[in-house]
């Protein structure tokens, strides 16, 4: 996937998926046994606000969890998901650039950061904040190096986001845009595919990401979530938390090829549910340019090399352009629409 003509690669990390700089969990040693690899894939930091933040997961003083299970995060291995309600527990934006700059051996990064005032004017000026610290790292790492994805998805902060987000998102992007890096809008699909597509128009926005999690009880007609977890959320004294794994797919698989037939003009990076080299079709069919990895080292971390591999085959830069091909008869599609 080139952005700014730089490659950077059609499999990228879901943010957090291996912590803030490259440093992993606890539990990565022990699914290297099992084929955890990383290689052919792009890091993507967790994502960071700009002051440190305590949120749902105490860390150690290394920035990791400093519980084995967080009690925040429900796993259902059985079932292909997860529920988390973590809310951006993080060491703030100067650390964790910090952790970054010393990672040499990582050629390409990605930088996930969100704000999180209650008013859009509040987050306008965290992402300036932001910004101060973040220019003087693009400086040291180099512009082809580094990328930016702005988070506007995440549920477990505490403010609305489905205010008038297209418009907010373009004062973000008038910010940043004087970075000249390549900057990603990431979005959950309970955004309007059409509303993205929007936003993909701002000169400053170089790829729109679908999906961060989605928050508990959305979708309903969608997601099964009854039959997931039980009449309530086990996570409702932290507000209920979002999902992600398989039962995202058909989910993300329908909001991608909504922003294709509305007509969206950059690469769309889709993830959600990708728990095999199938799920990674059934989205590039769809029209995505790159898939994201996220839940999958969890639930199948045997298959996540096998998955960036069949990805990196399907999308390498000499293959001819692809025409969209027809709807797999084996995932089946509501018309509910996805706000």
């Amino acid at each position: 996937m080139l952005l700014r003509g730089n490659d950077w690669g059609h499999v990228l990390n879901a943010s957090g998926a291996r912590g803030f700089a490259g440093e992993g969990y606890w539990f990565h040693p022990l699914l290297r046994s099992l084929g955890l690899r990383y290689d052919g894939s792009t890091f993507v930091s967790k994502t960071t606000t700009v002051k440190r933040r305590r949120g749902n997961m105490a860390l150690t003083e290394d920035h990791r969890p400093a519980s084995l299970l967080p009690d925040c995060i429900v796993v259902k291995p059985l079932a292909g998901a997860v529920l988390n309600a973590v809310g951006l527990s993080g060491p703030g934006a100067r650390e964790v650039l910090r952790m970054l700059r010393w990672r040499h051996d990582l050629q390409k990064m990605v930088v996930s950061f969100m704000a999180i005032e209650s008013s859009a004017e509040g987050r306008l000026m965290e992402t300036l904040t932001f910004l101060h610290e973040f220019k003087a790292f693009v400086a040291v790492k180099g512009v082809s190096n580094v990328a930016l994805q702005l988070n506007f998805s995440c549920q477990n902060v505490g403010f609305d986001i489905t205010s008038p987000l297209v418009n907010e998102v373009a004062h973000v992007l008038d910010l940043t845009s004087d970075l000249g890096i390549a900057t990603m809008v990431k979005v959950n699909a309970l955004v309007p595919p059409q509303a993205a597509c929007l936003m993909a128009k701002h000169t400053g926005c170089d790829a729109i990401v679908c999906s961060n999690t989605i928050p508990w009880g959305k979708l309903p007609k969608d997601i099964d979530w009854k039959g997931l977890f039980g009449h309530e959320s086990p996570l409702k004294h932290y507000g209920g938390g979002g999902l992600s794994g398989g039962p995202l797919l058909p989910v993300v698989e329908r909001w991608v090829r909504r922003a294709v037939d509305a007509g969206i003009s950059k690469p769309v990076v889709a993830g959600g549910g990708v728990l095999s080299e199938y799920a990674a079709d059934l989205l590039i069919d769809a029209g995505a340019s790159a898939i994201e990895l996220g839940s999958v080292a969890i639930l199948r971390p045997w298959r996540v090399a096998a998955i960036i591999a069949h990805v990196n085959r399907r999308l390498r830069s000499d293959q001819p352009a692809r025409a969209r091909p027809r709807a797999r008869t084996g995932l089946t599609r509501r018309t509910t629409e996805t706000t």
